[in-house]
């Protein structure tokens, strides 16, 4: 049996011309081989012998290259310092002043008798 028809094609909605269509088809049947020449690869058991057990990938190293040498090209920037005032500094700061500040107010009640030792959250931690 025969699948039914689609009642629309998603191919003719946006009036792509058949020379683009053509070329779109062209680069998904050689991203697809591309694909199934890395999974070969990737996959096959003998590689270890011919090239030392890895698969060179050529953007993979250029990326990991980018990584390690990242360091060497950083300027500082106003951006940069800000960045990181607002996502290192200010967390840290803000945590800290909330934890020190809330221990202090249960210490000031626990002192005072407010809290019976019974309804103390955390009493067997100090």
């Amino acid at each position: 049996m025969a699948a039914p028809k689609r009642p629309w094609d998603p191919w003719k909605v946006f009036d792509v011309s058949a020379d683009e269509l053509k070329a779109v088809q062209e680069r998904a049947k050689m991203r697809s081989a591309l694909k199934a020449e890395f999974q070969k690869k990737v996959t096959n058991p003998h590689q270890g012998a011919n090239n030392g057990g890895f698969m060179f990938d050529p953007a993979i190293q250029r990326f990991m290259s980018m990584r390690s040498s990242q360091v060497d090209y950083f300027k500082a920037s106003p951006k940069t310092v800000w960045q990181g005032f607002a996502f290192v500094i200010l967390p840290v700061a803000i945590f800290s002043y909330l934890t020190i500040s809330g221990r202090r107010e249960r210490e000031k009640k626990y002192r005072a008798g407010e809290i019976s030792y019974k309804d103390r959250t955390w009493k067997f931690m100090y």
